[in-house]
């Protein structure tokens, strides 16, 4: 074979990292995402499979039409969609967070365990309707440190066994809607403090450990047919004290390909991450990963140098070409998996009227699963005095970029006057003492708190915010505080919940949507004056 058809090979089994927007302009992350040029060129030089990020649902439908156009064979079309497909796309669905899901198998298995299974069916087909064929969900995860930014609420919860009936679940759903899958983080991110995309995270877990915890979700999901497995970018010290789990045979082909009998894809997570980056070439980095164990590589942070280098490696006879075939065999076996439809599913995806339809069962859906999933203290019902403040804090503008956002509009439709925290605006903490809010600042307003906190990617050490218990308490102490809701993390909500009294209005969602926030605010700020008022606002808006 000559080089430039092993070339076209090899590149078959690299996943390039795209925008969903239709125009380079658009781009979200254009240091991360391939111009459309270059991902014209790439596609027809044999690439197999696009990750995409943004766009709205309409465009992305184009967008991988297009896609499949320039590649001319089949294609690997994915995206991290993990609370449905509105988490990545404009105009989709969006779903509360795993972790949601997992305070409620607290209380009742059986509801939990139903809806996860119809989030993964929902997820599958709205996605599966705007071109995508590859879900990298679920996360298998167990969050057993509160101080995990990055997994958190991306977790199906914090033990095994939730994790584990969950994610079971969750991939029953998805494959009814005919979409491939993901489990991920192998061998386990939930125990670590340290992001992966900022740094490589230690894991002290021996195998034994691992055994009998983090490996169990990933276990039953091997057992159910998962169809492709992800490895994190963790160093597991105890197993391979030199090589990330990426790059670490002892990792990919002893303990997941020969001790867990894994035969189906395993697919490296995106090599442009800190974690490989700050120490391997994305050439060296991609052999490293192949010759470990891993079928697909995601997202190297030079693309040609990694395809040119792996190439170099079979040609070289470095790696075997059997090896290089079992790869492509596996992903050919998946694709071909998905790429069967029938008469009646080709028509259904062209029915707007039964699309329309699709829509609203999974929107309402979605909205009944936030009220299974929210909390509201009894009793609780705040009032606004004149110049009360709403004060919310955020992490990310896009947050406050919908015409609607009900954090702040029903406060402000029934007296608060807005003030947004920021990490980029004028810091509201003491000078001398950053535990504590410069309540000068505020004049002898009382203050609802409303906090947006999360664990994600790329967050790092904005993540901590324990210097809130102190500063709601000392709100308390000097009877500022008119109420509390906190949006996302449950941790930063059971530790301020023990520390105010229980006549202080209080509320908690794991999810940060806008129906949220409206389910919970129409409860504890009086409905009946909030809706009249906005409904009030809006007509004078529009009129305007």
């Amino acid at each position: 074979m000559n080089k430039s058809d092993l070339r076209r090979q090899v590149a078959e089994l690299f996943i390039v990292r795209a925008s969903g927007f239709n125009l380079d302009s658009q781009r979200l992350y254009p240091n991360l995402e391939e111009s459309n040029s270059n991902l014209k060129r790439l596609l027809e030089e044999g690439v197999g499979g696009v990750i995409l990020l943004g766009g709205t649902v309409k465009e992305l439908e184009i967008r991988c039409h297009v896609l499949k156009k320039w590649s001319g064979k089949p294609l690997l079309l994915c995206a991290d969609i993990e609370e449905g497909v509105g988490q990545r796309f404009y105009g989709g669905t969006k779903f509360i967070p795993p972790m949601g899901i997992a305070q409620i198998y607290k209380k009742d298995h059986n509801l939990a365990i139903s809806i996860a299974e119809e989030i993964g069916y929902f997820t599958g087909k709205e996605a599966k309707n705007i071109g995508l064929n590859w879900l990298l969900a679920p996360v298998c995860d167990i969050n057993n440190n509160s101080k995990n930014p990055v997994i958190n609420l991306r977790a199906w919860g914090e033990e095994p066994e939730t994790v584990k009936s969950l994610t079971c679940a969750f991939l029953r759903g998805v494959s009814r809607s005919k979409m491939l899958t993901c489990a991920k983080h192998f061998p386990g991110h939930g125990n670590s403090e340290v992001d992966s995309h900022l740094d490589l995270p230690e894991i002290q877990s021996d195998l034994s450990k691992l055994e009998k915890f983090e490996l169990i979700p990933f276990k039953s999901l091997i057992n159910q047919e998962v169809n492709s497995i992800m490895i994190g970018h963790l160093l597991l010290s105890k197993i391979d004290p030199i090589y990330p789990a990426t790059l670490s045979k002892r990792v990919v082909t002893d303990l997941l390909r020969i001790k867990l009998k894994y035969d189906g894809l395993v697919v490296s997570d995106a090599l442009v991450m800190n974690a490989i980056s700050n120490k391997y070439s994305s050439g060296m980095s991609a052999v490293m990963a192949f010759d470990a164990g891993i079928d697909l590589i995601m997202m190297p942070k030079d693309i040609d140098e990694a395809i040119d280098s792996l190439t170099d490696a079979f040609y070289s006879e470095k790696i075997s070409l059997e090896r290089l075939y079992l790869s492509i065999e596996r992903r050919k076996k998946q694709l071909d998996l998905i790429s069967i439809e029938n008469d009646s599913e080709k028509k259904e995806l062209r029915n707007d009227d039964i699309k329309n339809k699709f829509s609203l069962d999974v929107s309402r859906f979605s909205d009944s699963i936030i009220k299974n999933s929210i909390f509201v203290r009894e009793e609780s019902t705040i009032k606004a005095e004149l110049n009360d403040i709403n004060l919310v804090q955020i992490d990310n503008f896009d947050q406050i970029s919908n015409k609607f956002f009900p954090a702040l509009d029903l406060p402000k439709a029934v007296g608060f006057k807005n003030l947004i925290i920021h990490p980029l605006g004028i810091s509201p903490w003491k000078k001398t003492n950053k535990r504590f809010l410069e309540l000068e600042l505020f004049g002898n307003s009382k203050i609802l708190v409303q906090l947006f906190v999360r664990g994600k990617p790329f967050i790092g050490l904005d993540y901590h915010n324990d210097h809130w218990i102190d500063a709601i308490k000392n709100l308390e102490i000097e009877e500022r505080l008119s109420g509390i809701i906190i949006y996302g993390c449950p941790y930063l909500y059971d530790k301020i919940k023990k520390n105010i009294h229980d006549s202080i209005p209080l509320a908690y969602s794991p999810s940060q949507i806008e129906e949220a926030q409206n389910q919970i605010l129409t409860r504890i700020l009086q409905s009946k004056i909030v809706k009249k008022e906005i409904d009030k606002t809006s007509g004078k808006e529009f009129t305007d």
